[in-house]
């Protein structure tokens, strides 16, 4: 669902500047004054902006495809072409922008340093994005030890048997209320989350694979599986064994 909604936004952004005409959304032109904005050729910026809506539309589309056919192509493949496309339309739009250049054609010194910054922010915030979400997205991983378990990974940490009480397998996952500090990427959850029953509680798990493993570590809940039923079937008995 996260590839659909997010193709989605990047097809309606593409049309709204490029059929739709609606120029204000353009970053930048949007604030020129009226004569630089005749300045600009703003027609031949909305159809290149339009195609990278387009473009970016359908990469994350047929990702979602993908996704739904269980072939796993992960986060980072859409990211990238999605930094890629950004740098070259940044690029690209430059050359209608005629405040940007002296009066020898060639492009400001200040104009080229404005735009070398925004590509390096920009490529580095969707970098940054790309890693968190690609992050998110991996299965849990857990290590078990005579010391307790630990979770490893974002949100990840060392549960000790001595503090752990209430080790039970849920068929069933209660009512998720609200995402309060994590991470949820499609069924991907892993954070701290509220739950009807449960109240503050700390997930990591594939939400669509159950069972889950709960357990309670000094008065604060938490659950997880492996993205596997089997998997976790098979750790949460090696935690009942283990468990003094």
């Amino acid at each position: 669902m996260f590839y659909v909604l997010f193709g989605g936004i990047m097809l309606i952004l593409g049309l709204l500047v490029h059929k739709a005409k609606l120029y204000f959304l353009i970053s930048g032109y949007n604030t020129y004054s009226r004569e630089k904005q005749e300045n600009v050729d703003v027609e031949s910026t909305a159809k290149h902006i339009g195609y990278y809506g387009y473009a970016n539309a359908l990469v994350f589309f047929a990702a979602g495809v993908l996704e739904y056919l269980d072939v796993k192509i992960g986060m980072i493949p859409p990211i990238i072409f999605m930094v890629v496309s950004t740098m070259i339309l940044l690029w690209k739009i430059q050359k209608y922008d005629g405040n940007v250049y002296d009066d020898n054609g060639q492009m400001k010194k200040s104009s080229k340093v404005q735009l070398l910054i925004v590509i390096l922010i920009l490529g580095g915030t969707f970098l940054f994005v790309g890693f968190m979400m690609f992050a998110s997205s991996r299965a849990t991983s857990v290590r078990i030890d005579d010391q307790g378990i630990e979770i490893e990974g974002m949100y990840g940490e060392a549960y000790e048997w001595s503090a752990m009480e209430e080790l039970t397998l849920l068929s069933d996952l209660p009512d998720i209320t609200l995402r309060t500090n994590g991470s949820a990427i499609g069924s991907k959850l892993k954070g701290h989350f509220r739950m009807n029953e449960f109240g503050a509680v700390k997930l990591f798990m594939d939400a669509s694979v159950p069972p889950y493993i709960y357990f309670e570590t000094n008065g604060k809940p938490v659950i997880f599986n492996l993205g596997d039923r089997e998997k976790t079937e098979d750790f949460f008995e090696k935690m009942q064994a283990m468990k003094p």
